[in-house]
């Protein structure tokens, strides 16, 4: 996460925020998913957040955490990939998850 600057972090978080629908004009299962997709994305920013804000005593405790999280936003923003404000330089992750154990940092999986 050192390697991801504040205003990376700004950038995507506002590009992901901006994206998610508000649920409360929609009905039935697009409410559902609008909803759902607000509380993924709302929580893999608090993660983010919390990490980046907590003493550097506590850092290590929520590291993998908050790795995880961004890894997630970027995921979430290249639903949007093709839209010309996305934020390319800042949609970086912290590492790459390998399927036989996915809480090493090491290759990434084949699909």
């Amino acid at each position: 996460m050192e390697r991801i600057t504040d205003d990376q972090v700004a950038r995507l978080i506002g590009f992901v925020s901006a994206r998610v629908p508000e649920s409360a004009p929609l009905q039935g299962e697009a409410r559902r998913t609008a909803a759902a997709l607000r509380l993924a994305a709302d929580k893999q920013i608090a993660a983010v957040i919390f990490y980046r804000t907590s003493p550097a005593d506590h850092a290590r405790e929520t590291e993998l955490h908050a790795a995880a999280s961004w890894n997630l936003l970027v995921a979430l923003a290249g639903i949007w990939h093709d839209h010309p404000e996305f934020p390319a330089d800042a949609a970086l992750e912290t590492f790459d998850f390998d399927c036989e154990s996915p809480l090493s940092t090491s290759a990434r999986c084949d699909s």
